[in-house]
Formats: C-alpha cells, sequence, structure tokens
C-alpha cells in the first residue's frame, strides 16, 4: 500500500470509513466509490503549514509526491513573498535532506539567502548573583531584547550609571569598585551589551574611529590600546596589575597538542592487558596493552614525526596585541565570517578532545596515586582499598582507562588530518588571509576572558572584606594599642583607597593574633574554620535551556576538643538540568561527603534513575588510601520532535540532548601512629586529602525532516549546553613537633573552581524551497548563544596554624 493510501485509509479509519484489508489475492465484490469528502475544500496556507481537519491533511499529503499540489505552490508563493521582506546575507550551505529523507550534497559551498535572527525575546538568564559576571551575562542576554523586562533592566542599568557618575570617584558597593577601577574596559563592555553574539559588531565597537572632528570614542578600546597600552580607571589610575595580552600563542588550537615526554607512567605493547604500580615510587606505573594498535604516551599525544614538526613550528607562534588582533582582521576581510566561525566550531571540537585527553591523565595518575603501596614498614597503618573498593571488576581499572586514551589519541590524530585538509595547519605568509587562526568571534572571547578573571577576582576579594557594605567604611579605625595604629577615615574615596583598606584590614587581622590571623573572617574578624561557596544559574530559551546549582565546602570540626580529635571534611554537590523544547531531565545529581571517618558518594543520571556511584562506608582509622573512584554515564538524555514553521515552511525539528556526566572522587591518608609523651594522643602525625569533581558535558543537536515536495533542509552549528564542573581539593594535616615546636601545628588547605561553558554556540536551520532554477533560499537561526564560560576561583585557602592559638581565641 502505498504511503499516501495508507495515511488516507488512516484519515477514513478516523471518520468511521474502511478500506478494506482483505489480501489482494482474495475475490472481493466492486467496492462503491467513496465519494469525494473534500471536493468543496479550498487549502490555505495555515492549513498547509498545521494540517489539524482531515481534508487539511490530505493537501498536504498530496504535496509529498506532487510539485503542483496546492500546498506545495501555496507555500512556494508565500516563500518568495517572504524573501523580499527579509534582509540577505551570504551563508555556508550545509547538506540537506530531500522528500525520501536523503542527505544531499550542496550544489554550492556558499549562497546568498533571505535571513531570519533569532529572536533576542526569547532568552532567559538568572542566577550568578554572587558573581560580577552574573550581572555581565544579564545585560548580554536582556539588552538586545525589548521585552518589558528589557525595558525595566536598561532603565536601571541607566540610572546607575547615572548615580555612579554623579559621585564622582567615590564607591558605595564592590560592582560600582570593579565598574570604576577597570573604568577603560567598563565603557567598552557597555557599548557592546545590546550585540549579543554579533562579534563582528563587538569588533567594530573595540575598533572604532574618530569622526567629525570628534575624538576617539572612549569605548573604542582596541584603537585607544594601539596608540596607548595603558588602561586606566575612572579617576586616571593605571590598572594594577596591567591586564594584557598573552604572547608567544600557538598558530590555533591545532597547535597545542602536549608533547611527548619522559615520566613515571609508562603504556607500552605487551601480550596481556596489565597494570601494576611501582612499590614505594609515588605516581609510577607499568601499564600493558594487547590491542593498543598504536604508540602510547601518558603525557602527550604520539604522532607522525612530520606532523609532529609541523606542530612544534606553530606552538609558539603570535604575539597577540590590539594591534595584532587588528592587523588579522584585516587579513581576513575577504573570509566570509560564517566561514570563520564554522572552523571555529572546528577547533573548539578539538580543543574539547585535548580536555578530556588532560582530564583523563589526571584521572590516571590519580587511580595511580590511590593504588600507591609504601615501602615495607613505611606509612602502612592499614589495607589500602583504591579505586576497587566494590570489587566490581576484577581487573585493574587503569587497563581501561588506559584504552580509553588510545581511542582519544586515535580521535586527535584524525582531527588534526582534517584540520590539514581545511588548512588549518598551513603557514600562510604575513599579509594571505588565515582564516583558521582568528575570527571576530576569537577576538570577542579573548578580549572577554582576558578581562573578566581579573575583574572576579577583585569583586570576590571586596565582598570577602566588606561584605558589601559600605556604610562602615566612612569612618572606619583600625587601631590596635602599641600595634596597629590607623586612625578613623573614609576609605571609599576611591578604588585605590579602597585597596588600602584591604591591607590596613589584614594587618590588623594579624595584629589581633599574629598566628591565627589567616583564619579569621576578614570582615567579622572571627575564627573561621570552614571555605564554602555555592550558587545557581539558569539559562535557555524556547529551544534549549539549562540549570544548575552546586555548594561545596572544606572544614575542619571540633577544633576545641582534645588534640586528637580535630575532624576535616569536604564535601562537593552538583546539580545540573537540560531540556529541549518543552522536555526537561535532571543531567546529574552528584554529591559527596568525605571526611576521616566516612565516605558518602552518590551519582544519579536522568531524575535519579540511574545510580553510577553509590558508596557509603565509615572509613578504619589508619587507612594509607581510603576511597576513590571515577564513574561516568554516556547517554542521550533527550530525543524529542516538534514542527516549527520556519519563515513560511513547515519543518520538523527533532532536538537530542546527549553527552556524559560523571564524577571523580578520592579521599587518602598518611598515618604515622606513634605514641607521643604525655599528649594522650597516639598519632605523631595526619595528614588527610580529600577530592571531589561532579561534572556534565552535554551538548545540544537539532536535526531537520520535511514532507514537501518542493522543500530541502538542512541543520548546521552546534551548541554546548552544559560543560560544567565544580572540583573541591582539601588537605588538612596535624601535626607533632613542626618547626622545632613542642605543640601540635594545624596545616590546613582548601580549594575549589567552577569551570563551565553554559549554552554556547548556535544552530541555524537552512532551507531551500522551490524547484531549481526557481528557488528562494532561507536560513534562520533557531539558537545563538555565546553564554557563560568562565573559569571561577571559588576559594583557595593555605594556612598554618599552632592548635593552643586556635582554642584561645
Amino acid at each position: 500500500m502505498s504511503l499516501l493510501r495508507r495515511r488516507l485509509a488512516e484519515s477514513l479509519s478516523a471518520l468511521g470509513l474502511v478500506v478494506s484489508a482483505v489480501p489482494a489475492f482474495a475475490a472481493v465484490p466492486p467496492i462503491t466509490p467513496v465519494p469525494n469528502l473534500c471536493a468543496d475544500y479550498t487549502a490555505t496556507l495555515a492549513d498547509c503549514q498545521n494540517p489539524v481537519l482531515f481534508c487539511a491533511k490530505i493537501a498536504r499529503m498530496a504535496a509529498e509526491t506532487n510539485p503542483n499540489a496546492a500546498c506545495n505552490t501555496l507555500i512556494k508563493n508565500a516563500a518568495t513573498s517572504a524573501a523580499t521582506e527579509l534582509g540577505q546575507r551570504t551563508v555556508v550551505v550545509p547538506p540537506t535532506l530531500n522528500a525520501a529523507g536523503q542527505v544531499v550534497a550542496p550544489d554550492a559551498f556558499t549562497k546568498s539567502v533571505a535571513f531570519l535572527k533569532d529572536d533576542a525575546n526569547t532568552l532567559s538568564l538568572s542566577g550568578l548573583s554572587g558573581f560580577y559576571l552574573g550581572s555581565v551575562h544579564r545585560a548580554q542576554a536582556y539588552f538586545p531584547a525589548t521585552t518589558f523586562y528589557s525595558a525595566l533592566l536598561k532603565l536601571s542599568r541607566s540610572q546607575q550609571r547615572t548615580d555612579w557618575n554623579t559621585s564622582g570617584n567615590v564607591i558605595n558597593s564592590c560592582a560600582e569598585y570593579v565598574f570604576e577601577k577597570y573604568y577603560d574596559y567598563s565603557v567598552f563592555e557597555d557599548a557592546i551589551a545590546a550585540s549579543g553574539t554579533d562579534y563582528r559588531a563587538l569588533y567594530n565597537v573595540a575598533y572604532d574611529v574618530a569622526r567629525n572632528g570628534n575624538p576617539v570614542p572612549v569605548s573604542a578600546i582596541g584603537t585607544r590600546g594601539i596608540s596607548s597600552s595603558i588602561q586606566r580607571g575612572k579617576d586616571g589610575t593605571a590598572f594594577q596589575p596591567s591586564i594584557t595580552f598573552p604572547t608567544g600563542l600557538p598558530k590555533n588550537e591545532f597547535f597545542t597538542v602536549p608533547a611527548n615526554v619522559t615520566g613515571k607512567v609508562i603504556i607500552g605493547q605487551g601480550t596481556e592487558d596489565k597494570a601494576a604500580v611501582m612499590p614505594g615510587v609515588r605516581g609510577g606505573a607499568l601499564i600493558t596493552l594487547k590491542n593498543a594498535g598504536r604508540a602510547m604516551n601518558l603525557y602527550g599525544t604520539v604522532l607522525p614525526t612530520a606532523m609532529r614538526t609541523t606542530l612544534n613550528q606553530g606552538a609558539s607562534y603570535y604575539n597577540e596585541s590590539w594591534s595584532w588582533h587588528k592587523s588579522m582582521g584585516q587579513r581576513n576581510a575577504a573570509v566570509l565570517d560564517e566561514e570563520m566561525y564554522a572552523l571555529e566550531r572546528l577547533k573548539s571540537d578539538f580543543a574539547s578532545l585535548l580536555r578530556q585527553r588532560q582530564q583523563l591523565v589526571s584521572t590516571i595518575q590519580s587511580e595511580i596515586g590511590n593504588q600507591y603501596r609504601p615501602l615495607p614498614g613505611t606509612l602502612q597503618a592499614g589495607a589500602a582499598q583504591g579505586a576497587m573498593l566494590d570489587d566490581e571488576d576484577p581487573v585493574n581499572p587503569l587497563v581501561g582507562m588506559a584504552y580509553s586514551l588510545v581511542a582519544l589519541d586515535a580521535a586527535i590524530e584524525a582531527a588534526l588530518l582534517t584540520a590539514q585538509s581545511r588548512g588549518c595547519l598551513a603557514f600562510q605568509s604575513a599579509t594571505a588571509p588565515a582564516p583558521c587562526d582568528w575570527s571576530p568571534k576569537r577576538f570577542a572571547q579573548r578580549v572577554l576572558n582576558l578581562y573578566q578573571a581579573p575583574r572576579e577576582q577583585a569583586f570576590q576579594k571586596c565582598v570577602d572584606y566588606t561584605n558589601d557594605d559600605f556604610a562602615a567604611l566612612k569612618s572606619k579605625a583600625l587601631v590596635i594599642a602599641g600595634k596597629v595604629n590607623f586612625p578613623a577615615q573614609d576609605y571609599t574615596g576611591r578604588p585605590s583607597v579602597l585597596e588600602t583598606y584591604f591591607t590596613r584590614r589584614d594587618s590588623y587581622l594579624n595584629a589581633l593574633s599574629a598566628a591565627t590571623g589567616a583564619v579569621r573572617d576578614p570582615y567579622t574578624a572571627a575564627l573561621r574554620m570552614k571555605w564554602e561557596a555555592g550558587d545557581s544559574y539558569s539559562l535557555g530559551d524556547e529551544t534549549f535551556g539549562a540549570t544548575a546549582d552546586y555548594q561545596v565546602s572544606a572544614e575542619v570540626k571540633n577544633v576545641t576538643a582534645s588534640d586528637c580529635a580535630m575532624t576535616p571534611e569536604v564535601y562537593g554537590r552538583f546539580d545540573a538540568t537540560g531540556r529541549a523544547f518543552s522536555k526537561s531531565v535532571q543531567l546529574v545529581h552528584a554529591e559527596a561527603r568525605i571526611s576521616d571517618s566516612r565516605a558518602d558518594v552518590d551519582l544519579d543520571v536522568l531524575d535519579n534513575t540511574i545510580p553510577v556511584a553509590d558508596v557509603h562506608r565509615d572509613l578504619v582509622a589508619g587507612q594509607f588510601n581510603l576511597v576513590s573512584g571515577a564513574k561516568s554515564k554516556s547517554a542521550t538524555l533527550v530525543d524529542v520532535e516538534t514542527t516549527f514553521v520556519i519563515v513560511v515552511v513547515p519543518v520538523t525539528l527533532g532536538a537530542k540532548v546527549a553527552g556524559v556526566v560523571g564524577l571523580d572522587y578520592s579521599v587518602g591518608g598518611e598515618h604515622k601512629v606513634t605514641p607521643i609523651g604525655s599528649t594522650g594522643c597516639r598519632v605523631n602525625s595526619i595528614s588527610l586529602a580529600g577530592k571531589i569533581e561532579p561534572y556534565a558535558k552535554v551538548d545540544g543537536e537539532l536535526y531537520a525532516g520535511v514532507d514537501l515536495f518542493i522543500v530541502e533542509a538542512g541543520i548546521k552549528g552546534k551548541l554546548q549546553l552544559v560543560h560544567a564542573s565544580v572540583p573541591v581539593d582539601a588537605t588538612v594535616g596535624l601535626n607533632y613537633g613542626a618547626n622545632g615546636a613542642s605543640a601540635f601545628t594545624l596545616g590546613m588547605a582548601g580549594k575549589a573552581d567552577l569551570k563551565f561553558t553554559f549554552l554556547s554556540g548556535s544552530i541555524a536551520a537552512y532551507l531551500e524551497v522551490g524547484i531549481w532554477p526557481l528557488e528562494e533560499e532561507f536560513e534562520a537561526t533557531i539558537v545563538s548563544w555565546d553564554g557563560i564560560h568562565d573559569n571561577v576561583k571559588l576559594f583557595d585557602r593555605n594556612v598554618s596554624v599552632l592548635v593552643a592559638d586556635l582554642r584561645a581565641l
């Protein structure tokens, strides 16, 4: 039965009219002709785009096989009309699908199309309230929009800037402190807020020129940077420290493959799969693989000699500067922006492979550390358990990790060959286009990332020292008789004066007790034995969305109890969800709490329906390796379809959310069991180290299908939905007799970072309507974000203090 007949039968059945299903060879009586129920029906464009009634569905089905069907004619005419009303641009043509679902290679690399931008009014962002970058990204999300909320946000921003300008150099908040300290950049950032992901517009703002006798705009940070490398705050103070571009950069990301070096870990070909750590050698191991199929080096990808020589030549190639970016823009002026962006995606995918390799190498090294066996008679107080904790696999887990590294190295080499075929490994002359080395997007991201880290660090320090309460700083005295004497003064006059307060506050805290100043809260001066951070964020539009929240901490408990009772604890939690169209799913719930006495580790995906890690156990005192593991789950987490009308054409869009979620965790201790005089302790030294890193690497993908004879459709682009991790590391050591003192010293180190990319990239739908040569071409951006891609230091503390001094507080 033909597709048309089958669908017609289904439709008639829905009306109570049955088409016989008797086999063709059976004798059947003549069938009375079914009256044409749609004889008086006239198709409309709306019916063809979204058929609901029976006759509309029949008309739509006819368009699958007949180019002259009413729906094809209506849509073709509407497309011709729409094309004249939209702006034109040249785009790269992707492969498309024909009516039979077959992939059709493009008949031209680029074409001029009628272009429809993504609707900025559908974007949303919330969270990150504890970061300066939160306000930056809110402006980037909402300033291109025309919604009521956008208008309120713009009005609020305008009033805020007016108030800040009116107050001169006086600062009354940490946000104003950062804005005015980095004023030359802040003005540029305000000027580009409404540009969204239009990287060419960002570049044009940066390199604007003087017009009509006026000076170069203050927002033209690139033009001004070429004439003077000194950038200043609002009060004229030069940035301290100065912010400069790095030099000796690789030609592009393909030249960043780590080199092979000799180390303590050897991976070689063997007759069996086997891994063994080297007793008494920290970080040492020998791994043999019988089916590697390629030479392996833990520290760098082994490549053909010619390829490695080429990469070495471009490893330190460009000296980046404002002048360099302008010259590269001029070199690539004849290259289509979109072509450069396509190469950016190629480089981004390659950089992702290298990050995966780096993370895998780190996991392998961590696992080798977990399996470490001291030499007999040293530091060994209990049986080590390492990653074999659950006895899930009799094969050493290092073997599986090594084979994963083999696969990654093969993918890296294949990607390099692709890059070579695209000209990305070629060395152009100084004036020839180098589209793989530079694009407006690369410029924008390099500049934004260059300034983000120092500004965020300045903001976090300000909040840490002031709690964003500047009223108390209008007349603040820092006086301790005989130790420090800073009479009352106003510290809000300008950013440099506020930074004087930070320095004096440190002196004041140390004067309270030189031994415990490092563990005092800068704002309250109270003892602080816990460092923690947490926040949430949500981004998205009507097609894709993602949310995440996290909480991390490192602390020492029971400080006031006996010398042997202090207990360290490390905690980390990370939750992320992904959404495609209207379907939302929990990507990952990772939670771990580890101390010297207990480990609780959970990792679940898909709305907690798939437990990946589930460890809950008391830990025996004296063990050297307590618990560790590296767990992950790879899956397609969402796969849904819906029908969109793109310009005037109905297209079935499918959305997938797929990736890897996981958790790396470990806790290890070094214990020497020795009686200590009259202290009541039998522990000479204790050291506990804990690491937790929950992560999600999830991408969004679209695919298109059409059932109209005259339409071909393709999807291009890529979206990184959630690439985030929150690693937290902590080490606590209790040492007796450190530095010659006959007392206990507590050493604490804790750090946590937020590494994340959220909704970065773009996906566009490309349509060709009509039969050549009477075609109309369209491209509509479905989703376009240059979301959050930052590494933020949440806390990083390292202190050593006598336990007796802590008790004295």
